[in-house]
């Protein structure tokens, strides 16, 4: 959120840092930019790799890139060009993704997803592994996973607000309608 805060206090707003919007907004652009990279990657014959690992340690690697305040590290990407050709990962059906007009029960479709993972896993080059796609996401909610990411996001700037403090929201000029 580092340039657009500053954008904004180029124009003379009174820019109120550390919303939950604004953390939401950066990583959701910083998502979305890079997988517009992947694509474009991929079409040119590169792989990709994401790496969620970068926020085992968030301070040496913003360290290590000069991360200034309100820059945060949000993911990894390795692109390059494969040595082998790797078999394709399955992917969880569109229709368990994609909801139209309401959210939909799903169980069924992950479940076959899960069978085809587990499959894929067992056949994949590189070793086997007895896995599945729900149980590769069980550290997420039995563990805290990276417990230092709130700390850490809170000396960059990112305070995770819902609202202006009382004493800066005094200092904001009203909405009134007219």
């Amino acid at each position: 959120m580092k340039r657009p805060t500053e954008a904004a206090e180029r124009t003379g707003a009174r820019v109120v840092r550390g919303m939950t919007e604004q953390l939401l907004v950066a990583s959701v652009d910083t998502a979305l930019m890079a997988q517009n990279v992947a694509v474009a990657a991929e079409s040119e014959g590169l792989g990709i790799c994401y790496i969620g690992g970068i926020r085992n340690n968030p301070q040496q690697i913003s360290d290590l890139l000069g991360l200034p305040e309100h820059v945060y590290p949000v993911f990894g990407m390795c692109l390059g060009y494969p040595a082998h050709d790797p078999d394709v990962k399955p992917r969880l059906p569109v229709e368990a993704i994609l909801k139209e007009d309401t959210y939909s029960d799903d169980s069924e479709l992950v479940a076959a997803y899960d069978d085809a993972m587990h499959a894929y896993y067992q056949s994949r080059k590189g070793g086997p592994k007895d896995t599945t796609w729900s149980r590769n996401l069980t550290p997420l909610f039995d563990t805290k996973l990276r417990p230092h990411m709130r700390e850490f996001l809170v000396k960059r700037g990112f305070e995770t607000r819902s609202r202006a403090t009382p004493r800066l929201q005094a200092s904001l000029p009203s909405n009134t309608s007219g």
